[in-house]
């Protein structure tokens, strides 16, 4: 362990380093977060991806629109669960490629749950049609008039924002201990100006304090509850970082490039101002032959220990990453390591 150790804080001491990804892996007000940013401009676009029949991984959900960075979907039935009654199935609201009825079960009812998709000008929408008016659940019909318009979408409950407002307390009678619990909660959100989707997991934290923490963190306006605890799933740049010890999922939000969004889609968007990210570092050639060289010293030293001490090194270097006095080539390098021991397998 002291040689890790060494290792790592060798990391301090020179670099070059890798560019800035779109997948925020550190700490903030002291909670782990992995985090997925989409900047939707006319370069990036996000679906859903759900299965016809039954279950399927979140891997072959990703495959499926032909792309290779997703993260697991909304609740569903597990057969095993006692109310099943042996299937697996979803309840929830959701539209593949422009089609509701055959996989919503109560269209266009979305009864306690709300939707979160994107829609025919390809910007996040929040929407509920609560058609038989429980308005006990929650301030029914939010943008009712407009589930017609939405292409990808997935629905679920709670919902954490509504127009900055925390809601979440609307859902208090159908929100089970799990969820009360201080652990890994995930979500999908869309800021002020609908250009910014954030989603996934933030880490030992409960449910009623994950709106203000998504709100002062990431600025979400709008957000939903995703699936989560034995089901958390997520790939990234063709690299499973996480596979929940359910795998069998019912479906998955997968980020898309403009030209794989026209070949699922078939349908060309119009461009927009492509987004003028800040300054960032792009690891070059000898920055990945040194990333992938510390990668195996360290796997290599500790092969028969990692997974005792692998959240213990990730730890670590998450801590040494939120520092504030490394500049962006260092952070950038941690990052890439990071992705590295999240690493379960490739897609």
């Amino acid at each position: 362990m002291k040689k890790i150790l060494f290792i790592i804080s060798f990391l301090f001491l020179f670099w070059t380093v890798f560019g800035y990804r779109e997948l925020l892996i550190e700490n903030r007000w002291w909670l782990p977060i992995r985090v997925i940013k989409v900047i939707l401009d006319w370069q990036d676009y996000v679906v859903s991806s759900v299965a016809v029949d039954g279950w399927a991984t979140l891997e072959s959900l990703t495959k499926k629109v032909w792309w290779d960075t997703s993260v697991n979907g909304v609740y569903f039935c597990p057969k095993d669960y006692n109310y099943c009654d042996g299937v697996t199935h979803t309840i929830s609201e959701r539209i593949y490629l422009w089609n509701a009825k055959d996989y919503s079960r109560f269209w266009p009812d979305t009864s306690i749950r709300a939707i979160f998709g994107f829609d025919k000008n390809w910007e996040p929408l929040l929407v509920q049609n609560n058609f038989w008016l429980h308005d006990v659940w929650y301030r029914s019909n939010v943008n009712k008039d407009k589930q017609n318009d939405l292409y990808f979408w997935l629905g679920n409950f709670p919902v954490f924002l509504d127009s900055w407002e925390d809601v979440s307390m609307w859902f208090v009678n159908y929100i089970d201990k799990k969820m009360e619990t201080n652990w890994n909660k995930s979500f999908i959100c869309s800021t002020q100006d609908n250009k910014t989707i954030y989603m996934w997991v933030v880490g030992w934290i409960n449910l009623w304090k994950l709106s203000d923490f998504i709100k002062k963190n990431f600025w979400c306006r709008n957000a939903i509850n995703l699936d989560a605890w034995a089901s958390l799933g997520m790939v990234y740049s063709g690299l499973v970082l996480d596979r929940g010890a359910r795998r069998n999922i019912m479906d998955a939000f997968v980020v898309l490039t403009r030209e794989q969004y026209i070949k699922l889609t078939g349908i060309t968007p119009p461009e927009k101002q492509a987004y003028q990210e800040d300054a960032k570092y792009n690891l070059n050639s000898d920055d990945r032959k040194f990333v992938d060289k510390l990668d195996k010293i360290i796997k290599s030293i500790v092969r028969q220990y990692w997974e005792d001490y692998k959240w213990k090194i990730i730890k670590l270097i998450r801590w040494m990453f939120s520092s504030d006095k490394y500049d962006i080539a260092k952070k950038s390098i941690f990052h890439e390591i990071l992705i590295r021991a999240y690493v379960v397998d490739k897609l």
